[in-house]
């Protein structure tokens, strides 16, 4: 993974769990403790998508570390 996909990866990955908090936030402050579905829904979906942001770099991190060793056993 280069420079750049890196950069992209942490960029997009601030964006979301920025996200989740500033909606955690203004959820907090404008319901208290009672939230409806529509709220939950919305803070759940920020953190689905850092959740997948990880999961992705991980694997691509994987398939990275394991191509090298193939190919030195080819």
């Amino acid at each position: 993974m280069d420079t750049n996909d890196i950069r992209k990866y942490l960029h997009d990955l601030s964006n979301a769990l920025n996200a989740a908090k500033i909606n955690a936030y203004l959820l907090r402050r404008m319901h208290g403790d009672t939230l409806d579905r529509d709220t939950l829904e919305g803070l759940d979906s920020s953190l689905y998508d850092a959740e997948r942001l990880v999961s992705e770099f991980h694997r691509r991190v994987h398939e990275e570390m394991i191509a090298p060793a193939e190919k030195s056993h080819a």
